[in-house]
């Protein structure tokens, strides 16, 4: 009960965030996003990588000059792992806070933090929560409405598990 609270009240801010922020700064509206992710895993005597996926929708509070900020909902798939008898299956949705610093009018530094309702299952016992995670990034403009990005994000549930990747995202307004 206690995560659907935490997940209830993340959603809310969310809602207030996306919903409720006036701002003098212009917001570019709403994005949507994709990449293709190498996966790593580390649990008991399991220490492998994977291909994976991830995509996002967002939307920008703040785009100005100096500070970028913005609101994301993803998904991304943790990977499936299997060594010396140890089998995993991971997946992640998550709310995301997003903050960037434009470093010219091409590119862009970022981070991320937020919570992942995360789905892990290591050898047939399930492992649901909600868990908080990371990442950082750069993104380069390729046009007004297209960027290229390059990003690592990390995931601290009962299988550590990291991805490094490379997308795409597309501006909608």
């Amino acid at each position: 009960m206690k995560v659907l609270c935490n997940i209830n009240s993340v959603a809310l801010a969310f809602a207030v965030l996306l919903f409720g922020f006036q701002s003098n700064a212009s917001a570019d509206g709403f994005y949507f996003g994709g990449g293709a992710y190498q996966s790593e895993a580390k649990v008991e005597t399991l220490d492998d990588s994977d291909s994976t996926i991830g995509g996002f929708i967002g939307y920008h509070l703040i785009d100005s000059n100096i500070f970028l900020l913005s609101a994301e909902l993803g998904t991304y798939d943790l990977g499936e792992y299997s060594e010396d008898g140890v089998e995993v299956d991971s997946s992640a949705i998550t709310l995301t806070a997003n903050a960037g610093i434009p470093l010219g009018p091409f590119i862009e530094l970022y981070g991320k933090i937020g919570v992942a309702d995360v789905s892990v299952e290591v050898n047939d016992d399930n492992f649901d929560g909600s868990e908080t995670f990371y990442g950082a990034g750069i993104s380069f403009d390729i046009l007004d409405t297209i960027d290229i990005y390059l990003e690592y994000l990390e995931f601290d549930t009962e299988v550590d598990s990291s991805l490094i990747g490379v997308g795409i995202k597309l501006d909608l307004l």
